[in-house]
């Protein structure tokens, strides 16, 4: 049985740019979001998020041209966090500029107000409270810092709860003993989610399924995902061009080491090591960690300068997952996937699918990506079957 009590969500908002209609949000009772603002959107159905994201996103790009499809995604997700996804009951902090979140509780669903500077509301009612940002700690200090308008900060639900009743200062609890809750690759449909949300369809290679597998030198061969991003453009003639002349701008290649936590040093150089090689055959390598230790950030950052590998800090909710570190564009390394096409059979079938999308001619192309993407593993629909999923498997939402 789900507890609904538990599926309280904490979001930080920002009200427009730099938090500037927070007065007017306080005054009116209501927090808002201004995308495509001259659409009411009440007029569209949102019973099915996926329908309304596809349609909404083609109402953004026509709106405005000049802005990419991941812009378009990202802006689109976000608006319907803020109009549908937020649920009555659910906790937002929103700056105020002076160095503090003001909080309120989401009180009505989503109605239009034309001619606001944020016509897509909400109405809420305002606690009587401020949260000085020296008060939270570090990590939740650093997610509320994101620049995106909504992130989800509901992983630090107990320290909210804290400071929104004023009670002391949270001080996280001393673990003598770690008990590690979660398997590792209960991680790997998070991971999924994220990256479907930046256009990136991802597959899990079972390395113990492998030729040769019980050689645990293996390890070290074969990536935990594997991913493929085909650059899209809007207009079918540059898509063509593009294919035509420079193939290897058109699709990019990932490479995914997962894991759950790093805690110290020796951990970090084992798991960069291991990424590293996994993915020496991609145009992108990248190590991804549910818990990173705050002070190895300067190694972590000194290591991706070297050698280039993405560092990305996962969480449950994919507004609040970070990439810490981008990866450096390789170029592919065919002996590798050779290699691994010859002792990893979902490997070898995942090359064979990217494959064909490239292959394919341009009336079959969505066609034949619907067989990739069908092929490759499978995000969520909703933010109650996050929360679900993350129930079932022990991880920390």
């Amino acid at each position: 049985m789900i507890d609904y009590h538990k599926m309280r969500q904490y979001n930080r908002i920002m009200l427009g740019e730099g938090g500037k209609y927070i007065q007017d949000c306080l005054e009116h009772n209501y927090i808002g979001v201004n995308f495509i603002k001259e659409e009411d959107l009440t007029s569209y159905p949102h019973n099915d998020e996926n329908s309304w994201r596809h349609h909404m996103i083609a109402k953004y790009l026509e709106c405005n041209p000049e802005k990419s499809m991941g812009t378009a995604r990202t802006s689109i997700g976000f608006l319907w966090t803020v109009c549908y996804g937020l649920k009555i009951g659910d906790i937002v902090l929103a700056p105020n500029g002076e160095g503090g979140y003001c909080v309120a509780e989401i009180t009505g669903n989503y109605h239009y107000v034309p001619n606001q500077a944020l016509p897509h509301r909400r109405q809420v009612q305002w606690l009587n409270i401020t949260i000085p940002r020296q008060s939270m700690s570090k990590s939740l200090q650093n997610s509320t810092g994101s620049i995106s308008t909504c992130c989800n900060i509901t992983k630090y639900t107990e320290e909210l709860e804290q400071l929104i009743s004023n009670e002391k200062p949270f001080i996280a609890p001393v673990v003598q003993a770690k008990v590690e809750m979660y398997k590792e690759r209960s991680l790997h449909r998070l991971l999924t989610n994220y990256l479907l949300s930046k256009s990136i369809y991802s597959k899990t290679i079972f390395h113990e399924n492998s030729f040769k597998s019980a050689d645990q030198a293996q390890k070290w061969v074969h990536p935990d995902m594997v991913g493929v991003e085909f650059h899209e453009f809007q207009e079918t003639a540059t898509r063509s061009l593009l294919k035509a002349t420079e193939t290897k701008e058109y699709i990019a290649l990932h490479s995914y080491e997962l894991k759950r936590t790093i805690e110290n040093d020796h951990q970090l150089k084992e798991y960069f090591f291991q990424a590293l090689s996994n993915s020496s055959w991609a145009n992108y390598g990248y190590l991804i960690a549910f818990e990173i230790n705050e002070d190895l950030m300067e190694e972590i950052a000194r290591l991706n300068r070297a050698f280039g590998i993405g560092i990305i800090l996962l969480s449950p909710y994919t507004d609040a997952t970070k990439e810490l570190f981008p990866a450096r564009r390789n170029e592919l390394d065919y002996y590798t996937i050779d290699k691994l096409c010859r002792i990893n059979a979902d490997y070898k079938s995942f090359i064979n699918k990217a494959t064909s999308v490239l292959n394919a001619q341009k009336e079959f192309i969505e066609d034949v990506k619907g067989g990739l993407q069908k092929f490759c593993d499978k995000g969520f629909d909703t933010q109650e079957e996050v929360i679900e999923y993350c129930n079932k498997h022990h991880i920390p939402c």
